[in-house]
């Protein structure tokens, strides 16, 4: 969806847009994870919730093209990944064979080495990132991948964006929404969705950053069990 905005001068916008790029990627040099959080979250994307989970283990494996359960990449691909092939490589391969003009949808993906990222759930090994090079490799005949595996070792506890908790205070601060119990409800439940949410509002969002009282009031309700 495009943005648009009022404000009068394109190119001043292009500038500030490329110093606050600048001023981020700076804070967040030599911390690849917090690159990665908010890029997964830019995306909308899991990839951020695995990586940040200290109960995921991982390891790195050669997976049979075959035995991947294939994800959503975007509306025109998935019609025929997941509507017509069940999410099945061989389904995909076979289609692939045979119909040029569904081949011809998936020609700009291309392989390479680069191993991908895939999470067992339900016993399946499902494609985390990497669609791309999957593809290319089932048009390729490829029968294999390398691939780090993701498994969940209790439960899970993935991190947040901090941007995510500041949307709803600044919300509420600017009055655009007054319901307060709502802000409430919503904090607590991502206290109780992502593992660092509590050392956010009490650390990030204390009141030396947030020095505001009705808003501190509203943290610390939400702190309470």
């Amino acid at each position: 969806m495009e943005l648009i905005s009022t404000f009068p001068d394109p190119e001043y916008l292009g500038r500030l847009a490329r110093h606050l790029k600048d001023k981020i990627e700076q804070h967040q040099q030599g911390q690849p994870l917090e690159q990665l959080l908010m890029s997964c979250s830019a995306a909308m994307n899991w990839i951020a919730d695995f990586l940040t989970d200290p109960n995921v283990r991982w390891t790195k494996q050669e997976l049979r093209v075959d035995d991947l359960w294939l994800t959503g990449t975007n509306p025109t691909w998935n019609a025929i990944i997941i509507d017509r092939c069940k999410r099945s490589p061989a389904e995909l391969r076979a289609i692939l064979r045979s119909d040029p003009q569904t081949a011809a949808l998936f020609a700009e993906a291309e392989f390479d080495e680069l191993p991908i990222l895939v999470r067992v759930d339900d016993g399946k090994y499902k494609v985390l990132d990497g669609m791309h090079r999957v593809i290319a490799a089932i048009r390729d005949g490829r029968e294999s991948v390398t691939a780090f595996v993701a498994r969940l070792d209790g439960q899970p506890r993935p991190q947040c964006e901090p941007h995510v908790v500041y949307d709803l205070l600044r919300a509420y601060h600017r009055g655009i929404n007054r319901d307060r119990q709502a802000l409430v409800v919503a904090l607590r439940f991502l206290r109780h969705a992502y593992a660092n949410v509590d050392r956010l509002l009490r650390e990030r969002f204390s009141k030396a950053w947030v020095p505001d009282d009705e808003m501190q009031a509203i943290i610390a309700e939400a702190l309470q069990e």
